[in-house]
């Protein structure tokens, strides 16, 4: 008993130095939403949508997008995936909204399919900045 409980511990810790944590090469992506050279911070009766489209080689839609959650307060993003894992890295589309009582406060500037916003995500990107006065 005492054996294998050392044997499972031992294994944990290879795994753990080895990476069995991560899954298939996902990355968590961060950054912030800035309009007017500051983080878009918005009230609790509005709220901000960010969403990677992975850009496909033939131009066609994506099979897959990523939600990322976003933290009003600070203007904020993290998209996980949806396990939690992270998204696969790659070439994306990054569709931004603010949603208000009338509806997109960006008037649709920042949808998916003509979102200026297009990065490419990899282990050496860093936080990203959606910056919305930039086309």
């Amino acid at each position: 008993m005492i054996l294998r409980g050392r044997f499972l511990a031992l294994f944990i810790s290879a795994c753990v130095v080895a990476g069995c944590g991560q899954t298939d090469g996902k990355l968590n992506v961060t950054g912030k939403v800035v309009k007017g050279g500051a983080p878009l911070r918005v009230p609790e009766e509005e709220y901000v949508r960010v969403t990677f489209f992975p850009v496909t080689d033939n131009g066609g839609p994506p099979k897959n997008t990523y939600a990322a959650s976003f933290n009003r307060s600070e203007g904020t993003f993290r998209a996980l995936g949806g396990d939690g894992h992270g998204i696969p890295p790659g070439k994306y589309r990054v569709a931004v909204e603010h949603v208000k009582k009338g509806g997109d406060a960006l008037k649709g500037a920042y949808d998916g399919d003509r979102s200026p916003l297009v990065f490419d995500i990899d282990r050496k990107t860093g936080p990203l900045v959606l910056d919305l006065d930039k086309k």
